[in-house]
């Protein structure tokens, strides 16, 4: 971008790739390896991965030894995922927002 601003030149509209935006979920799901269970939290956008990546690691960090219990009859997880646009609407911003703090809160209500 500084490049072509030096230039005076106006930016690129496509570089040929897809604008990356990722997502967590965080998900209770059966405990006997079915896909049954429900999405407690979706956060996103994130632009980085390293931003998802740190976030991933405090929610799993704050659901070790309790990913069974919270919920029962259920596993807690956080996996990654794309972020969904047009569901915009379903996910929590995670900036300026504390992780763990949004996940208490969704077990709590």
């Amino acid at each position: 971008m500084l490049t072509h601003a030096a230039a005076d030149l106006p930016l690129p509209d496509d570089i040929g790739m897809d604008p990356a935006h990722y997502a967590l979920y965080i998900e209770a799901r059966k405990r006997d390896d079915s896909l049954h269970g429900f999405t407690l939290l979706r956060l996103g956008p994130y632009t980085q991965t390293r931003h998802a990546q740190q976030d991933h690691d405090r929610l799993t960090a704050a659901l070790n030894g309790r990913e069974t219990t919270l919920v029962p009859g259920h596993r807690v997880s956080a996996r990654y995922g794309p972020f969904d646009v047009s569901n915009h609407q379903l996910f929590t911003d995670p900036h300026d927002a504390e992780a763990v703090a949004l996940l208490a809160a969704a077990l709590a209500g």
